[in-house]
């Protein structure tokens, strides 16, 4: 059975290798994951360049890995697994999606993506915005309007919030798809809370930034990439040292610009402009913006796209293509698979977008692009161009 995955691996830990060997059953079964790149969902760069992450997912059980591409890979959650669906589903070959879940409980999330998608649902939820609530509260409490707490309270679990995208994006795009929670141990999501062998992927990365204690919570090959990246000046990525190109960025953007970026509307465009132009850092600019409505995830995301030059037409564009970046002797049979079931081309090297329509061209050159800002994060920054240079992964 191929079961597909998606992820960002920021690092791969413990508790990604619970779910890849649980999915796995022995070896069974094939595990293919869609992995975000340079930047992450949260707002920010990942800890650790791509190219070692891949390497770490392989080394610790999975058998492919495909990337998201960065207008995904920094959107909401909607969005987020969307793409990550749609990557999955276009290689034809998909059995089952797996993912974390807080609750395990699959009847309960998919009546949730039952009831998000109905027309019984819009009502309520305008209504709730109305009072001036952020999306994912007023989302909650309109939930709540219709099934009461045991219900709505999935809204308030990041896993199962995730785990309900992935169901709501399987039917929208009618793969035949067959979606696995597997129950969360552990330390729950963000928890700065550090004990055991897992704990969330935040601590761990608050552990990279000072070197020491991470070992405890990652499998011992990928202990073994963070240290040789560390040693070698590549990391940690920190995103603070790209604040004074962000300043520069956002000062120089019109209203209209602002306007054109993902997640901005209802006139978010002008509150930005006024903060840029009375602020001297990226968190004074985020604390005018922030009210009850926007949360702080969804204004570090503008703020990156921003950067990024991510426009809302790349952020609502359908995946136009699987990128392969690493796989092992099982992922290449994935991918002989795929070479008879695939819906989208399949790119192996740089070269390939060459034959590829002006969407996939544009998404690719905005990955190379987020690559060469990502490396400026960097201890020791790279070169531009490793997007381009960098060979898949064979393991």
């Amino acid at each position: 059975m191929n079961y597909g995955i998606v992820a960002e691996f920021n690092p791969f830990h413990n508790g990604h290798k619970h779910i890849v060997d649980f999915l796995k059953n022995n070896g069974e079964n094939t595990v293919a994951a869609v992995m975000s790149e340079s930047f992450v969902q949260r707002g920010e760069c990942a800890c650790i360049a791509p190219d070692a992450r891949v390497r770490m997912a392989l080394q610790g059980g999975v058998d492919l890995v495909l990337s998201l591409p960065v207008p995904y890979a920094t959107a909401s959650a909607e969005r987020f697994a969307e793409g990550g669906v749609g990557v999955l589903g276009a290689l034809g070959c998909i059995d089952a999606l797996g993912f974390g879940s807080e609750s395990g409980d699959i009847e309960t999330l998919m009546k949730c993506a039952e009831a998000i998608t109905s027309e019984e649902f819009s009502p309520l939820l305008e209504n709730r915005l109305s009072q001036g609530l952020s999306y994912p509260t007023a989302r909650q409490k309109a939930l709540r309007d219709m099934y009461g707490d045991g219900f709505a309270d999935a809204l308030s679990s990041p896993n199962d919030i995730l785990g309900i995208e992935y169901i709501k994006a399987i039917r929208k795009f009618d793969f035949n798809i067959l979606p696995v929670p597997v129950k969360r141990i552990g330390s729950a999501h963000d928890s700065k809370v550090v004990e055991g062998e897992i704990c969330s992927a935040s601590a761990i990365r608050e552990l990279i930034k000072t070197g020491v204690l991470y070992a405890n919570f990652v499998p011992l090959s990928s202990g073994e990439i963070i240290e040789n990246m560390i040693s070698s000046g590549k990391s940690p990525a920190d995103f603070g040292r790209l604040e004074t190109a962000l300043l520069y960025k956002l000062r120089t953007m019109s209203v209209d610009d602002l306007k054109n970026i993902p997640d901005v509307s209802e006139g978010l465009e002008y509150r930005f402009v006024e903060a840029i132009r009375s602020s001297v850092s990226l968190n004074e600019v985020l604390e005018k913006v922030k009210t009850k409505r926007y949360t702080h995830s969804r204004l570090r995301r503008i703020v990156l796209c921003a950067l990024l030059g991510i426009a809302k037409a790349d952020a609502q564009a359908t995946v136009p293509y699987i990128r392969v970046l690493g796989f092992n002797e099982k992922g290449a049979e994935v991918l002989n698979q795929a070479k008879k079931t695939a819906t989208l081309p399949i790119v192996t090297k740089s070269s390939d977008f060459k034959r590829l329509d002006e969407t996939a061209k544009r998404l690719f050159a905005l990955e190379c692009k987020a690559r060469d800002i990502f490396s400026l994060c960097l201890p020791v920054p790279d070169a531009c161009g490793k997007e381009m240079t960098d060979k898949m992964i064979v393991i």
